[in-house]
């Protein structure tokens, strides 16, 4: 593993918080110092059950072990964020559209990576994984959280979907959401993340009158329905002084319902804010989704992105004046976004070749993941 990049990204996030700094020098230094940042990065990490069928060393979900042990690669480079979230992870030895092969667990794969992580980044990642068990099909598309901090709580809302109806008992597959409330230094931190419907789950068909759930617009779509949902479940569990930090694959580009869903309550998305390019749909910068769930994209080095659906959302605090700026004593402070962007957005950057085998392969999903990390300013 390399820890270069891992050196380089810390350097940069002291160098941001002390160019935000009015204190004079040497206090400047103590509060960059003694404040860790909320580091966080977000990935779709594709299950692979569609990919191509297994061949010697091709295929296999594509090359999934591979793209799991890149994955760590990719986390060490970019200083071992403080809370990883990711979507697709599957448990389950078959699935629905697989063919006929059996399956790999992701869950297994990440837990096997967690030693490595440790040795590397000088912490152990805590796990929270809470599969919905109570559907036809369980396991194939869940979410999962690392935490470097104590996880307080956790819990999980379904979300209404063509494929999950309580009321007229079709309980064939759900999307849902994972929260956790993690005990960082600067306060407690309340993340979710979700993967909210895709055409598989009939997305966009029109949120039944007859089943639509009364905070959801009949009107509307599934997908705009499970934005609501989402919206709603946050509110009613996050601590209002707690920063809110919501992730994952949004299948709902900028400007959309389900994007002003969030943005409309006054939800940042961390991308913008930090003023990155939005995406370019004809060079692929600034995007994260477009490759196809085959080994014939996962090992092209060509971008291959065209939308920007992936997403970190920051909550401020309702009282954004509390956050510890110190980790001994009593100045508090204020969040302030400090940078965000892109992760693992770049083909394989720790091999000199990537490709078909023998050579290494070139990227850990068919999507690029996020990153964002926010400062308590005093």
């Amino acid at each position: 593993m390399q820890t270069g990049p891992r050196i380089n990204f810390l350097l940069l996030l002291t160098v941001f918080v002390l160019s935000g700094c009015d204190n004079a020098g040497n206090n400047a230094v103590m509060i960059s110092e003694s404040t860790p940042s909320v580091t966080i990065a977000n990935l779709n990490i594709l299950h692979g059950f569609d990919c191509d069928p297994p061949a010697p060393a091709k295929g296999d979900q594509c090359r999934v072990r591979e793209r799991v042990a890149l994955l760590t690669e990719h986390l060490i480079a970019a200083g071992c964020p403080d809370i990883v979230t990711l979507q697709e992870v599957i448990n389950a030895e078959f699935a629905p559209t697989a063919q006929g092969q059996a399956l790999e667990s992701i869950l297994l794969l990440i837990e096997a990576e967690l030693p490595s992580l440790a040795a590397a980044c000088g912490f152990t990642y805590q796990m929270v994984y809470k599969p919905l068990l109570t559907v036809a099909v369980a396991e194939v598309d869940e979410e999962l959280l690392l935490s470097r901090y104590p996880v307080l709580q956790t819990g999980t809302r379904i979300l209404h979907g063509a494929l999950y109806n309580e009321i007229n008992g079709v309980l064939a597959f759900a999307r849902h959401v994972l929260h956790a409330r993690i005990e960082h230094p600067s306060g407690e931190v309340d993340v979710y993340t979700t993967h909210l419907a895709s055409g598989s789950d009939l997305a966009t068909g029109i949120c039944d009158p007859e089943f639509c759930p009364m905070e959801c617009n009949s009107e509307d779509t599934y997908r705009a329905c499970q934005a609501e949902q989402l919206a709603l479940y946050v509110e009613q569990t996050r601590e209002s002084d707690n920063l809110a930090l919501i992730t994952g694959d949004f299948n709902a580009v900028t400007g959309s319902t389900e994007y002003l869903s969030m943005t409309s309550r006054g939800w940042l998305d961390s991308h913008l804010v930090a003023e990155q390019a939005e995406c370019n749909s004809d060079t692929g910068i600034g995007c994260t989704s477009g490759r196809n769930s085959s080994a014939e994209d996962i090992e092209n080095p060509a971008l291959n992105v065209h939308q920007r659906i992936d997403y970190i959302f920051v909550s401020l605090p309702q009282d954004n004046q509390t956050c510890a700026s110190y980790v001994e004593g009593e100045l508090t402070g204020a969040y302030q976004i400090s940078d965000a962007g892109l992760f693992a957005a770049q083909p394989n950057p720790f091999s000199s070749n990537c490709g078909s085998p023998p050579d290494d392969l070139c990227w850990v999903s068919d999507h690029n993941g996020n990153r964002a990390s926010g400062s308590c300013m005093p």
